[in-house]
């Protein structure tokens, strides 16, 4: 098949992505599209099988809990330059505030003081960051205990960081080996 062959689903799948500045729920795709499951997964593999065979410079991912186009891998080196070349914003972390965050993201919900015990320092100032940048968030307070703000990772997050769902996030251990 070839991009001329692309159904009017597809098509419209592809625009909407486009579009969007963020990743599309397979809800928000059946729901816009008036469609079923069954249909969405066909114009979706398409679309991704079209972009692969006819070697695209972006391609289709589930990210984040939704569809979202992506550069691919390969073109690296040219999104670098252009990117150094440009004044794309980049979202600049510092140790403590990528710690922090990994922190947050494997055992969320929790309190900045069980953030602080687990990295064994201050987490205030990284935590401030990653509030700021809209990385993490407030999910309500701690019932037992000191009535301490319970922190959890974002939509953001997860399309920052290019993963899917914080159960992607390797375990350090793995990291280690």
């Amino acid at each position: 098949m070839n991009y001329s062959e692309m159904s009017e689903l597809s098509r419209k799948i592809e625009a909407l992505l486009f579009i969007s500045p963020s990743p599309v729920s397979e809800r928000e795709l059946k729901e816009t599209l008036g469609i079923n499951s069954h249909e969405l997964r066909l114009a979706i593999d398409e679309l991704s099988c079209i972009l692969d065979n006819e070697k695209h410079g972006i391609a289709l991912r589930n990210l984040g809990g939704g569809w979202v186009f992506e550069t691919r891998p390969e073109l690296s080196e040219t999104i670098g330059k252009f990117r150094e070349a440009s004044n794309v914003k980049r979202v600049r972390l510092s140790k403590a505030a990528v710690e922090t965050a990994a922190v947050i993201a494997k055992r969320q919900p929790l309190t900045r003081s069980e953030i602080d015990e687990i990295r064994g320092v201050n987490s205030g100032s990284p935590l401030a960051k990653l509030l700021e940048l809209g990385l993490v968030r407030t999910s309500g307070r701690k019932k037992e205990g000191r009535p301490s703000l319970l922190y959890v990772t974002t939509q953001k997050f997860l399309e920052t960081f290019g993963i899917n769902d914080v159960n992607d996030i390797p375990a350090l251990e793995e990291l280690e080996n």
